[in-house]
């Protein structure tokens, strides 16, 4: 993957910015908030409730149509001024903290609403809903995950778990890959897969481990300009016919960002993942037999 994706890997790419204190989370009458999102999932949560009117600016990473950009990666302080925000909703990462700092020190009401793990997404959308004042559509759309994990547990059964490994990018002699900790990882094991690295967030991986760890499953989890589809990551991983999710054709890019990006779509992304997993546990066993 490229680097700007595994920055929004890593980082989650959540935020948002604004002004005046905001209303206690608990009083959704009270919330009308301006909101500016420097964050894919967030905006994409703000959406998903309904709330579209509430944002006055979003990042050039974000998806909404004809609202103003007031950043990349990182907020422009100038842009968030004006568009007059009332509350800044961030990720709460360490290398976002200056960000919040220098928001907070302009006078702007920041917040830090978490997206990394599942947990963090279901608390963020259920927050978010109340925040201005849809709060049921937020519940609705906590109870639409709840569903498909049940249902993905309900597949998964006892089988033994297919060995996984989660490519972020392909470089000379290593992959970037994930330790785990992430919604990506919480997923994978909801559909009866075991990720084979271990460590933080992003790490990278020798390919001298990756053949010892012998992944049944590779995951790309989006696609890029070097991988667009399936068909060009098993071309690429072809070499390694030795490794078991390659000898078997089980080697797969993720369309789209969805499993990139955390949020209450999952509930759609997890199904097709647990068919994927699926479909990597009757190649072994097939091949087993």
């Amino acid at each position: 993957m490229r680097a700007s994706l595994i920055v929004d890997l890593a980082l989650a790419l959540v935020l948002v910015a604004c002004a005046p204190k905001a209303p206690d989370a608990a009083t959704p009458s009270a919330a009308s908030p301006r909101v500016v999102s420097v964050a894919p999932a967030i905006t994409a949560i703000v959406r998903a409730v309904g709330g579209d009117a509430h944002l006055v600016g979003v990042t050039s990473w974000c998806d909404a149509p004809g609202v103003p950009v007031i950043g990349d990666l990182k907020p422009r302080p100038e842009a968030v001024l004006a568009a007059r925000p009332d509350v800044v909703w961030m990720a709460g990462y360490g290398s976002q903290s200056p960000d919040a700092a220098a928001l907070a020190a302009l006078g702007l009401q920041v917040e830090t609403l978490p997206l990394v793990t599942l947990g963090d997404m279901l608390a963020t959308t259920r927050t978010i809903g109340l925040r201005l004042g849809r709060g049921p559509a937020g519940a609705a759309l906590v109870q639409a995950f709840e569903a498909a994990r049940a249902e993905a547990l309900r597949l998964r059964g006892d089988a033994a778990p297919v060995k996984v490994l989660v490519v972020y990018d392909v470089q000379p002699g290593f992959v970037i890959t994930t330790g785990g900790g992430d919604h990506i990882m919480e997923l994978l094991e909801l559909a009866g897969a075991k990720n084979v690295a271990t460590g933080p967030l992003t790490l990278r991986l020798g390919l001298e481990a990756v053949l010892a760890a012998a992944p049944e499953l590779i995951l790309h989890v989006a696609p890029d300009t070097r991988f667009p589809d399936s068909e060009a990551a098993r071309t690429h991983w072809a070499t390694w016919a030795e490794l078991p999710a390659v000898r078997r054709g089980e080697v797969h890019v993720y369309p789209g960002d969805g499993l990139a990006r955390n949020g209450p779509h999952l509930s759609e992304v997890l199904p097709r993942l647990s068919q994927l997993v699926q479909h990597a546990r009757q190649s072994r066993d097939a091949e087993r037999r």
